[in-house]
């Protein structure tokens, strides 16, 4: 089996993603174009650009102000992915032997090779042009709740693609497609793809999202939704040979963090009222009219 991306798949899609983001702006500069330049209740793009940059700062700093609650949570993670590390093997072979049963029938959606890769919404290739999308229409309709939407996810998936990075050049994990043995582990890491299984992006990415949305408003029912998607998007990379189940562990757990972090900063540059001591109050996610103006 291949150890790397198709190159002729790759392309396409980042080709793809490129004209989105491009059509996305050219939309926005257009409409702006028509309407007035008074300030926007939403306040300045510019102020938007610098909270997101507060956000991923504080989340990339982090380690350096950790209490001792952060600790206890950094060993229980660790320690988690440790015990789990014990069934790596015995879950990949299974999965790979058993892909007629109804379990990984299930997963056909969020696998490769099924029809626009619903995968990618772990990647900055369907993540980033999301976010965008969301920003936008939150800009177009002067809806504080979609823009945030848009800013959160995107500052969850570039503070996540930085701390990936770090621990990729740091520890070096063959994934399953290319080693037989999950303890194949050593350090320095390296900047092949084939070695860089510790720890999942996919799911770390898309929880990240997920754990925002969830801690940034009220989605009511529909709350479990972005967390199902996140860990189904997961278990797709286990069954395609990507990462060993406890890589799983531990960019499930970051994303979460990265995500609640981001939301609960956000939610501290609200008016929101504050709940008899507890965190913030969510806001219900609500799509209202279309209207924008760009200041900066």
């Amino acid at each position: 089996m291949d150890n790397a991306r198709d190159p002729g798949m790759v392309f396409p899609v980042m080709m793809a993603t490129n004209r989105l983001c491009v059509a996305l702006v050219v939309i926005a500069l257009a409409v702006a174009s028509e309407t007035t330049s008074a300030q926007s209740a939403l306040g300045s793009e510019r102020a938007d650009i610098g909270n997101v940059a507060g956000d991923i700062w504080a989340v990339w700093t982090s380690p350096a102000h950790m209490r001792r609650r952060d600790v206890v949570t950094t060993a229980a993670t660790l320690g988690a992915a440790a015990l789990t590390s014990r069934i790596d093997s015995v879950g990949y072979i299974w999965m790979q032997t058993h892909e007629r049963t109804f379990v990984m029938r299930l997963l056909a959606p969020i696998r490769e090779g099924f029809p626009y890769s619903p995968y990618e919404f772990g990647s900055g290739q369907y993540l980033l042009p999301a976010s965008v999308a969301l920003y936008t229409a939150g800009r177009l309709s002067r809806s504080v709740n979609l823009r945030d939407a848009g800013l959160g996810c995107a500052a969850g998936h570039l503070s996540s693609l930085v701390l990936r990075q770090a621990v990729f050049r740091s520890v070096k994990r063959g994934r399953p497609r290319v080693s037989p043995s999950p303890f194949n582990i050593s350090v320095p890491g390296s900047s092949e793809w084939s070695w860089e299984s510790f720890y999942s992006g996919h799911l770390s990415n898309s929880m990240a999202c997920a754990s925002f949305l969830g801690h940034r408003y009220s989605l009511g029912l529909a709350e479990p939704l972005p967390y199902a998607f996140s860990l189904a998007i997961g278990l797709g990379r286990l069954a395609d040979g990507h990462h060993w189940a406890s890589d799983m562990v531990v960019g499930g757990v970051v994303g979460f963090a990265v995500g609640k972090a981001i939301a609960e900063r956000q939610l501290r540059r609200t008016d929101a009222p504050v709940v008899a001591g507890a965190r913030t109050q969510r806001a219900p996610l609500q799509i209202p009219v279309v209207q924008w103006s760009i200041v900066f």
